[in-house]
């Protein structure tokens, strides 16, 4: 079981990258530790306003897209970041695919503070990256794609 105390060991588990005890802590303090213990809870509804994003530290998330296949987000997975970073409700359901899924919730304040150290801001615009990657295949055809 996923605790305050073993929340620093798995946030440098998910982070591929070193980083320092400190900027750990800083993270672990500053965020909400939310654990989900059922498949299909909703971490996020369609519409919903972007006041944050989970980080998941341990299980998977799913991207609901309806007609379309779903997307597993899975440990170092940002699940919300791509809305968040936009500020737009999210255009999908994300819910617990796992029997456990451990996250931090990041808001506003604590994304901040990550952004000011380098290696984190890489990684975050890394992961929006992904997402864009993941879904763009999902949301415009392919003959539309090049046009």
């Amino acid at each position: 079981m996923l605790g305050f105390f073993n929340i620093h060991e798995r946030i440098k588990e998910v982070t591929p990258f070193e980083v320092s005890n400190f900027v750990i802590e800083e993270i672990a303090l500053q965020s909400s530790y939310i654990p989900f213990h059922g498949q299909g809870e909703v971490l996020f509804k369609k519409g919903d306003p972007a006041l944050g994003f989970y980080w998941i530290l341990r299980g998977e998330a799913e991207v609901l897209i309806p007609d379309r296949s779903n997307i597993t987000l899975g440990p170092g997975s940002m699940a919300g970041l791509d809305s968040f970073i936009e500020d737009e409700n999210l255009p999908f359901d994300i819910l617990n695919k796992s029997k456990h899924l451990d996250c931090l919730f990041i808001d506003r304040r604590c994304y901040k503070s990550m952004q000011e150290h380098q290696e984190f801001n890489r990684h975050m615009n890394y992961m929006v990256l992904n997402c864009l990657k993941n879904y763009r295949n999902l949301l415009i055809s392919n003959e539309r794609m090049y046009l």
